[in-house]
């Protein structure tokens, strides 16, 4: 398995693809399953394919939004499953705030930094569970829609019931079987 979960800087993204995919940057393919940020592909030279089979892409890119609309969004597709298992089986996968939190093995800890009523039918919090560890993005607490207090909130409220991993917005988990390092990413 390989991830790079970002948080929101994107500088360890050039060399996460280099080192999976031995294409120039102009003939990688990287199919968009949800989510914003999508630019900092394009930014790069790779191509990004909205409606693709998995057979037809290098690597996968889960951008940021509301935590439980985009795992509510996957589940309904069904394409969870699937994304799952095609990143189990060694298909690269790029998560971008909350595309790194649906990784995880819950997304509950999500609900204080994304409103959970923006996925009413999401009937369970469950996440792809790629990773024992809940990435909770912006932990720096510098962007205004998530301070420092939101973020230390976070932590104490669901710290004693999740493994909790905080990503500073300079900051990513680059994941490569079941080994996580935390790494700069500015």
């Amino acid at each position: 398995m390989h991830l790079l979960l970002l948080s929101l800087g994107d500088g360890a993204l050039t060399r996460f693809v280099a080192e999976r995919v031995s294409k120039p940057a102009s003939d990688v393919r990287i199919g968009v399953v949800a989510g914003a940020g999508r630019e900092l592909l394009h930014d790069r030279g790779y191509t990004t394919v909205d409606d693709f089979s998995f057979d037809d892409v290098d690597a996968v890119y889960v951008g940021g939004g509301n935590t439980f609309r985009i795992l509510g969004d996957l589940r309904r597709s069904g394409m969870d499953l699937e994304l799952a298992a095609r990143v189990r089986a060694g298909l690269p996968y790029i998560g971008l705030s909350a595309g790194s939190v649906i990784v995880g093995p819950d997304i509950e800890p999500a609900a204080l930094l994304d409103d959970p009523a923006e996925a009413p039918e999401l009937g369970s919090t469950a996440g792809l569970g790629l990773i024992d560890q809940v990435v909770i993005p912006h932990a720096g607490g510098m962007l205004p829609a998530y301070p420092s207090s939101l973020i230390a909130q976070t932590l104490r409220t669901y710290g004693p019931r999740f493994p909790l991993l905080p990503v500073d917005d300079d900051q990513a988990v680059e994941v490569h079987d079941s080994t996580l390092r935390l790494i700069r990413s500015p």
